[in-house]
């Protein structure tokens, strides 16, 4: 069907509405996602076309006109940490207001200029197009990655070993979805199930009703729970609603007065054989470049999970400490300003943390994390603040004395600092992930 054939003029609020959130969204996702794509896949190329680089001059052109805006109305102040994974900091929420400006001052001029005009089908198409796969692609990543309970992965021995009330929502919603693989697949396989269904014209209005459900539900526990990415997951859900908002009137019409319309927005605009060729083409090779980065970052991901192997001797375990000491002078938790290690935790991945006070390594959730280096050959122990450290903060010679005791010696100076650890024997009953179809009482 044609675009011309449904076309029928619009109240003046449908135009003055459809030209506030163009305006919006092109310049808060972007215009040259779908480009960003291409630019990564020449990393794989000899060379690098200059017009690829437009991505670059879009972004930095923004950038200075956000931090105009905050320096001249906002006055956020700018992040002191760099982002970590959050979509929440300071500089995010300068672009949400000033692409809000913009898209303020733009209606208005557009309104003025353009005040004759009467519908913006064609307009509106593309912009729908757009909006349905920058939708589309979310899912598929987001549902992949929860596919292979990569997204939340399962609670760590460290986490674990920490008190529930000393963690913030987040983790703890967190750990709540990754602990158990088969949820987390079953809400990959929503997302996936919403992405594929919009990547078809005949499925896409479904695949908005399934998606707008999906989002709506992560925009929920992403604000229930303080998680930082509630400005991508709110967007996501406003940009569900506005294709659900044009196709709500037909299903009104399909449910309650069994009346057949066709869609307004999920259309097909070219009619020549050509046409259908070179929309057919365009649509799958992004898809397939969409899957290729995707599969890039998932195989790399579990490749580096499969290395995440616990050296010997040590094997990974909360070690209890059963005497701490400095010297001649024996340490207690009791003591003032005591930095007395209550018990160890060695994890995979060289990965470790410590219930303790000492500032020395990284504090989070009331423990202190670090990694480590073991050299079996000359039985040292070597614990540092980040992986990437060439600088230890202790290092410690060890000795076994049975299958549960270790001996750690301070080193080089063996007398500065001794540590007697005994293993737990009784795992946590979390970590077993217990199952029962029959349960006689709640556990």
């Amino acid at each position: 069907m044609k675009l011309e054939a449904i076309a029928q003029p619009w109240y003046c609020w449908q135009k003055i509405l459809f030209r506030f959130f163009f305006i919006f969204y092109f310049i808060f996702i972007g215009p040259l996602f779908v480009l960003s794509y291409v630019v990564d896949l020449v990393f794989y190329l000899p060379f690098m076309p200059q017009w690829l680089y437009l991505p670059d001059y879009w972004y930095n052109g923004l950038d200075a006109i956000v931090n105009f805006c905050n320096n001249n109305f906002f006055h956020i102040a700018a992040a002191t940490k760099p982002p970590n994974g959050n979509g929440d900091y300071p500089e995010q929420w300068m672009l949400v207001f000033t692409c809000f400006l913009l898209a303020v001052v733009g209606t208005i001029c557009w309104s003025i200029i353009d005040r004759k005009r009467k519908d913006y089908y064609k307009l509106n198409y593309w912009f729908s197009l757009f909006v349905r796969y920058f939708i589309a692609v979310a899912g598929i990543q987001y549902g992949f990655y929860k596919l292979f309970a990569l997204q939340m992965p399962f609670p760590s021995l460290s986490q674990m070993a920490t008190p529930l009330g000393d963690y913030l929502p987040m983790r703890f919603s967190w750990m709540f979805i990754g602990y158990s693989n088969s949820y987390q697949f079953f809400s990959g396989a929503i997302e996936l199930l919403a992405a594929l269904l919009l990547l078809f014209r005949r499925t896409a209005t479904f695949g908005v009703l399934v998606a707008t459900g999906v989002f709506l539900n992560v925009a929920m526990l992403n604000v229930s729970y303080d998680i930082p990415v509630k400005i991508n997951s709110i967007s996501l859900v406003i940009l569900c609603l506005y294709l659900l908002a044009q196709e709500t009137p037909r299903l009104y019409r399909f449910f309650f007065r069994q009346e057949a319309r066709a869609s307004k927005i999920f259309v097909f605009p070219f009619e020549t054989r050509k046409g259908k060729i070179v929309a057919g083409i365009s649509k799958w090779a992004f898809v397939t470049l969409v899957l290729f980065f995707l599969y890039q970052q998932i195989s790399g991901r579990i490749d580096s999970l499969s290395k995440r192997k616990m050296p010997a001797p040590i094997t990974a375990g909360i070690y209890d400490v059963i005497s701490h000491s400095k010297g001649e002078d024996t340490i207690t938790v009791n003591m003032p300003d005591s930095v007395y290690w209550q018990n160890i935790v060695f994890d995979l991945g060289y990965e470790g943390s410590i219930k303790t006070n000492d500032t020395r390594f990284r504090q989070r959730y009331g423990r202190c994390y670090f990694n480590f280096d073991i050299d079996s050959a000359a039985n040292l122990l070597s614990l540092k603040r980040n992986a990437s450290d060439t600088v230890f903060l202790a290092q410690f010679k060890y000795t076994f004395k049975d299958k549960e005791l270790v001996e750690l010696y301070s080193y080089p100076r063996e007398d500065s600092m001794y540590l007697l650890l005994r293993k737990r024997t009784n795992p946590f009953p979390l970590s077993e992930r217990p199952f029962h179809w029959i349960s006689e009482t709640n556990r």
